[in-house]
């Protein structure tokens, strides 16, 4: 615990650099990635070596003339992206485990959505971990709720789509663990008047989760149905906007950050209530965009699993380097393309009760390539899917006992459904990205 609160410091005092310190620094920590994982990554050396590039090339070649990958390539050569022995029986039994940390060996399994598309694998070594944790002691220093000696032992409170794998419960179960924090975990999944009964006797001082999720519990507040008193509040997995950072700001007078991470590298950057826009930390990750602005990022504190100029399909907006602001790092105005609607239906005993979009993460049925769900009245929705060739004919079967779990476990067994089989599935005009949820609803 001291060395990751160390290194915390040592994160906050980048704050205080100039902007040229931290793109030297940033720089030459990409550099030693890019040597790091041509020497021990099979993938890297292939793949630079099939276009023209030697190692003794690297510290002169033009970043943006090195190779870009995505994903697919991820999921087509992860064993040889590894920079240590893991075999393929490793992973399987690892993901048999119903442990909410996957662990192979002293490593640590993630896996992406598979919302659009089978989920994706990544690992994290215990440094990367460390590196991740120690950030979070550097973006709890500010605002006006400072967090200090006294809070401690820190009391948590965490409130999303929880499951086994997801890179946002190894961030909570790692830093829980590490700082032997009291915590509370509220699962999306739970019916939401479960929730006032767990907490009504738990005051945290740290509260993270999605966005649409603490904002439910800050109506709670409203309507004095529960008193909690967070010093900050940390959001993510959704886009957060200014009318709902000063909201949960009024209702709990708390710091709220807007937490930017992913799967592939779990922090890229914060937004806060004490500034405008988002900063991209670039002593964590290198960062560029794309003609289109898709973010293009090298983590670079994860040795085990390299990834050198990975794109996502996030897209940025304002993204600029020379920006004149409070921190010294890249700055961004917002990123768009990531937003998902929430389910709201009416439940089996007549009140309100919701599926976050993000639960389609344990909808998984062989033989399904794609879902996206289709919100058509306050009872009911379609379900749409996309059938791989090798698709079983139980397949529909398999998928509404699935669905079935789900909705008897939120008490929302009155809500009808109907899966829809497609070729492809809608395709949001403005991002290019298909959306988990689309309410017709508002459609109409």
């Amino acid at each position: 615990m001291i060395k990751v609160m160390m290194e915390g410091f040592k994160l906050y005092n980048h704050n205080k650099w100039p902007r040229e310190k931290i793109m030297e620094y940033s720089s030459k920590r990409m550099r030693e990635m890019i040597k790091h994982a041509y020497t021990s990554s099979n993938f890297y050396k292939t793949l630079y070596k099939r276009a023209g590039i030697e190692y003794k090339d690297l510290d002169a070649v033009p970043i943006e003339e090195l190779p870009m990958i995505d994903k697919e390539m991820i999921r087509n050569n992860f064993f040889d992206i590894v920079t240590d022995s893991i075999s393929s029986k490793e992973i399987e039994m690892a993901m048999k485990n119903s442990e909410l940390m996957v662990r192979i060996g002293k490593y640590i399994l993630v896996h992406t959505s598979g919302s659009t598309g089978k989920p994706c694998n990544f690992l994290y070594d215990i440094d990367a971990l460390d590196m991740i944790e120690a950030n979070m002691v550097r973006i709890s220093i500010g605002g006006k709720k400072e967090i200090g000696w006294s809070d401690f032992p820190i009391k948590v409170l965490y409130v999303a789509s929880v499951g086994s794998g997801y890179a946002s419960t190894v961030l909570a179960m790692n830093g829980i663990k590490k700082y032997r924090a009291k915590s509370m975990v509220l699962n999306a999944a739970d019916p939401i008047d479960t929730w006032k009964d767990k907490i009504k006797n738990f005051n945290p001082n740290y509260w993270a989760g999605y966005p649409s999720c603490i904002k439910i519990l800050a109506d709670m507040q409203q309507r004095g149905e529960i008193n909690i008193k967070p010093k900050k509040i940390i959001t993510g997995g959704e886009p957060l906007s200014k009318e709902v950072s000063s909201y949960l700001s009024s209702v709990f007078d708390a710091d709220v950050i807007d937490y930017y991470g992913c799967t592939e590298s779990i922090f890229l950057g914060m937004g806060t209530s004490w500034y405008e826009g988002m900063y991209l930390m670039d002593d964590m990750n290198y960062v560029e965009v794309d003609e289109f602005g898709r973010l293009i990022i090298t983590p670079l504190y994860n040795k085990i699993f390299p990834l050198i100029r990975y794109r996502l399909n996030d897209v940025v907006e304002g993204f600029d380097r020379e920006y004149k602001g409070p921190l010294p790092y890249t700055h961004i105005k917002r990123v768009i393309g990531r937003e998902e609607e929430i389910m709201w239906f009416k439940n089996e005993n007549g009140d309100k009760d919701f599926l976050h979009p993000l639960f389609i993460d344990d909808l998984d049925v062989e033989g399904i390539k794609e879902y996206q769900f289709v919100q058509t009245s306050d009872e009911s929705l379609i379900l749409n899917c996309v059938k791989l060739p090798n698709a079983g004919e139980d397949v529909e079967e398999e998928i509404k006992r699935q669905l079935d779990q789900f909705l008897s476990k939120k008490k929302l067994r009155n809500v009808k459904y109907e899966v829809h089989f497609t070729d492809t599935l809608q395709i949001d005009k403005i991002t290019g990205k298909v959306k988990m949820v689309i309410n017709a609803i508002k459609q109409e």
